[in-house]
């Protein structure tokens, strides 16, 4: 028999359906515009406009609906906080009106993600982790076919006037400096092994309890063929932090943890007379050489010069004009544009994001991950790294089990 609340039942379903389709495919627009796939080149400049399109047309359907998915009412605050950061930022940088334009798109996104409500805020780090991973298995298939010699079609590309340079095989990215290594890194369709390696990391943080699941185990995977030593560090710390937040005893984690690093290392030592990737790669930059780490080499001498001077002076006030040059990045050349006043506008946008957090386990472990990729990236507006760092501030305590302490 005809039932006029069915039809009614089935046209919210369908609504609610449609805001997350639109709420989700603009956010994972933004989060893999920001890291850069070579596929997406093309839209470096225009990404962030169809990013705002789609979250502008789930909040527009969102409000059409009885029981609207963005519902939080403490969005103002860490909004205009975002505003204040990218309004300075573009001052004092001498941008063009584009840079504004560009903000009020960007600030759009932020918007919407800080008032979608907290359920579907959660499930968007794993909807990306889920792409994400999709995206690694079909590439992780292409590198290994390339490593067994098997003769791939591919093409030579640049991406910003040659500062990157890659032998493009269309399922991966190898690049043009490591043609003659017998084993190049694994860096997917992304810029740099780094890159792709301290994404994934950041999406396993959210996945606590879950890493069993196949496509947080290609998250995994991923990460550790990158042989990024941010990635490995930084996933050293998630392992101990996702047992963390959990409420588990990680003292005999500690005890396995530390043997099994034990082992790994002796064993890249021995293998092949320590002639191996992880031994090349990661710990030969862990040696201390004139009283600093050999892989601390986020900025060039000649930077990091001039950053000692920049901080002795007036303009650490209000930072400097930077004249971006290959090989500078991490928190200094964030510091050398947006000077202490900058930085502080960032400290802050970051704790009004956390003001009505619940969970201070989930929102410590977030910042934790976010300090140590500013120190080595300093990028800490980029979508790829916010948005799962905001999934940690959405988490809440759990309630199904004691929490141990």
């Amino acid at each position: 028999m005809f039932n006029i609340n069915d039809i009614s039942s089935l046209y919210l379903i369908r609504k609610d359906s449609l805001t997350r389709f639109l709420f989700y495919s603009g956010m994972t627009i933004a989060y893999f515009g920001s890291l850069n796939p070579w596929f997406m080149w093309a839209l470096s400049s225009y990404y962030i406009i169809i990013s705002t399109m789609f979250v502008t047309m789930a909040m527009f359907v969102s409000s059409t609906m009885q029981k609207p998915l963005f519902t939080r009412t403490d969005f103002i605050v860490p909004t205009v906080g975002y505003l204040l950061l990218v309004t300075y930022q573009a001052l004092t940088h001498n941008d063009n009106i584009n840079s504004y334009i560009i903000n009020v798109f960007n600030t759009t996104i932020f918007l919407s993600l800080f008032r979608i409500n907290k359920k579907v805020g959660l499930e968007l780090s794993t909807f990306i982790s889920k792409i994400m991973a999709i995206l690694l298995v079909v590439s992780i298939f292409g590198y290994f076919q390339y490593l067994m010699g098997i003769n791939l079609p591919n093409t030579n590309v640049s991406f910003r006037d040659d500062l990157y340079s890659y032998t493009n095989y269309y399922f991966f990215l190898l690049d043009d400096r490591s043609l003659f290594t017998l084993i190049p890194r694994f860096h997917a369709v992304f810029l740099e092994p780094g890159q792709m390696g301290t994404a994934t990391v950041f999406l396993l943080l959210t996945q606590y309890g879950k890493w069993r699941e196949w496509y947080n185990m290609v998250l995994l995977a991923a990460t550790l063929m990158s042989f990024s030593l941010a990635a490995y560090v930084m996933l050293v710390f998630v392992i101990f932090l996702n047992l963390w937040v959990q409420g588990k005893h990680i003292a005999r984690q500690v005890i396995l943890a530390v043997s099994a690093i034990a082992i790994i290392i002796t064993g890249a030592f021995v293998y092949n007379g320590g002639d191996n990737l992880l031994h090349d790669l990661i710990l030969l930059r862990l040696e201390v050489e004139d009283g600093d780490i050999v892989g601390n080499n986020r900025t060039r001498e000649d930077f990091s010069a001039e950053f000692e001077r920049f901080i002795s002076s007036s303009d650490v006030v209000f930072g400097k004009t930077y004249d971006e040059g290959f090989g500078n990045a991490g928190y200094k050349v964030f510091i050398y544009q947006n000077g202490i006043v900058g930085t502080m506008l960032l400290i802050i946008f970051y704790f009004v994001t956390t003001r009505n957090a619940t969970y201070k386990r989930a929102v410590i472990s977030g910042i934790i991950l976010a300090f140590l990729n500013f120190i080595v990236r300093g990028f800490p507006l980029w979508f790829c790294f916010f948005i799962p760092i905001y999934s940690m501030f959405l988490t809440e305590a759990p309630t199904t089990k004691k929490m141990n302490v």
